[in-house]
């Protein structure tokens, strides 16, 4: 049987831990299918770095959609699209097509705006739901659990010592009010300890900001910052723990890297972490707006030890075997589109 053709939309071009698990996805796929990459490239351009350079650099003939009508043609093209994000522009250009191609969207947080709310807004172009955490994909009718997978080629970065003493924690990713970058950068010192950051601008919060927060601190020899790259193996080999200290996530692609390479994670209990890293992670309760209790993450920093790393990851290895994953994707791609070809 000819397998059916899949086509992937990115929503925007700002680069973040979703883009780069879809990237990952993506790739899995191409070995099984006949697959074409369509990124939507039309609004205000994105504050940090973006998915450009490096989609063309996997992906050689990725499509950039630069009006909402551009996206059309290659949706007609498919018979099965994977898309995500709370963009409207896919489902509308969905419900356009006379013969649509089977409907398969992807949820990265916990959110409810990206989940539920949005799944009964657009039910009726949706075939299928895959969520990356299991407590959303239990929230949205008929949704499946399916892991991300980490990309080994981000791991290959070599240790660096930075810092002369002291516990290092680690923050790795894009840089947005809800992930407490600026909450850990005002109580380094109350801590005892150093933060090596590698974040990614965003219109939010920058990079700089939090330069400018530690020295006026008087903390900014306890920070340093790592340039935003695709790398992420000198960050989780430089750390004594990555540090993922968020209001909400889903299931963060950094946590899986830090698994393969058994560094410790110190995070609050955000999405689908303590459902599935229940005795891996070392966990930092929340208040009631969603900020780290400081007295708990200095109780997780004292339990820290290697073996914390090397629990996450036998859990990692276990829950993202890519083979599995792979073949769980198939399968929910063929089903889809043989349902939707019979409806």
């Amino acid at each position: 049987m000819t397998p059916p053709r899949l086509l992937l939309v990115l929503p925007h071009l700002a680069l973040g831990g979703g883009e780069r698990a879809t990237m990952m996805l993506a790739e899995l796929l191409a070995e099984r299918f006949p697959l074409s990459i369509c990124a939507l490239d039309y609004g205000p351009p994105p504050a940090g770095p973006t998915i450009r350079h490096e989609l063309r650099d996997r992906f050689a003939d990725a499509a950039f959609a630069r009006r909402r009508c551009d996206l059309v043609p290659h949706l007609a093209r498919a018979d099965v699209v994977l898309w995500y994000g709370i963009s409207g522009a896919v489902p509308r250009a969905l419900g356009r097509l006379r013969a649509r191609p089977a409907s398969i969207r992807v949820v990265h947080t916990s959110r409810a705006a990206d989940g539920v709310r949005f799944h009964r807004r657009f039910r009726r172009v949706i075939d299928a739901t895959v969520a990356v955490s299991p407590a959303v994909a239990r929230r949205i009718p008929g949704a499946v659990f399916i892991p991300n997978l980490p990309e080994a080629s981000r791991l290959r970065g070599r240790r660096r010592r930075l810092f002369r003493d002291g516990p290092t924690l680690g923050f790795l990713g894009r840089l947005l009010p809800q992930k407490n970058a600026a909450w850990l950068v005002e109580r380094l010192a109350q801590l005892g300890v150093n933060l090596l950051l590698q974040g990614l601008d965003t219109e939010l919060q920058r990079a700089a900001d939090l330069e400018r927060l530690a020295a006026a601190a008087g903390t900014g020899d306890r920070l340093r910052l790592l340039p935003a790259g695709r790398d992420a193996g000198t960050l989780l080999r430089s750390v004594d723990a990555l540090a993922l200290l968020s209001r909400h996530e889903g299931l963060p692609l950094v946590v899986l890297e830090a698994g393969r390479l058994a560094t410790p994670v110190v995070a609050t209990p955000a999405g689908a972490l303590p459902e599935l890293f229940a005795d891996a992670i070392l966990f930092v309760d929340q208040d009631a707006a969603g900020q780290p209790r400081t007295a708990s993450l200095r109780r997780a920093l004292d339990r820290l030890e290697p073996s914390w790393g090397e629990r996450l990851a036998r859990r990692v290895a276990e829950l993202c075997d890519r083979d599995a994953v792979a073949a769980r994707w198939a399968r929910l791609i063929r089903t889809s589109h043989r349902r939707h070809l019979a409806a």
